[in-house]
């Protein structure tokens, strides 16, 4: 992990959602949050109300996720979902931004992340070309 739960656990609120939650819902505008992963699993779905649903990614402990949103002011670009009993820091776009200065090694991991999600990206259109 790239940041100090103890930290975070002072300027974050710790929610449990039940399996089968939406938490956050694509095209949804705020709030521009960040999310942590301490426990369960997700599923990040585009389409989640379509006839054709379809999961990009599935997101367990340690993971973040609303941080496009966050950084970009746009809208949610997927709905994310849990899959079992999940628990997850829910972190204010103020305070985050106050993480970042007081703790710069945290935007490493931040950008590791987002780096290790467009790899991922670029293999699945790599792959799919070939097919």
């Amino acid at each position: 992990m790239f940041f100090d739960i103890q930290t975070l656990k002072g300027l974050s609120i710790a929610k449990k959602y039940p399996a089968n939650t939406v938490i956050v819902t694509e095209g949804e505008e705020s709030p521009y949050n960040l999310y942590i992963v301490l426990s369960g699993t997700l599923r990040v779905v585009k389409n989640y109300d379509s006839h054709h649903p379809n999961v990009v990614a599935k997101l367990g402990p340690g993971e973040v996720f609303g941080e496009m949103s966050l950084f970009l002011k746009k809208p949610r670009t997927a709905t994310v979902v849990t899959a079992e009993e999940t628990v997850v820091l829910e972190v204010q776009q103020s305070d985050v931004y106050e993480l970042i200065r007081s703790n710069p090694e945290m935007i490493y991991g931040i950008l590791k992340t987002l780096c290790v999600r467009v790899d991922e990206l670029n293999n699945r259109v790599r792959s799919r070309s070939l097919s």
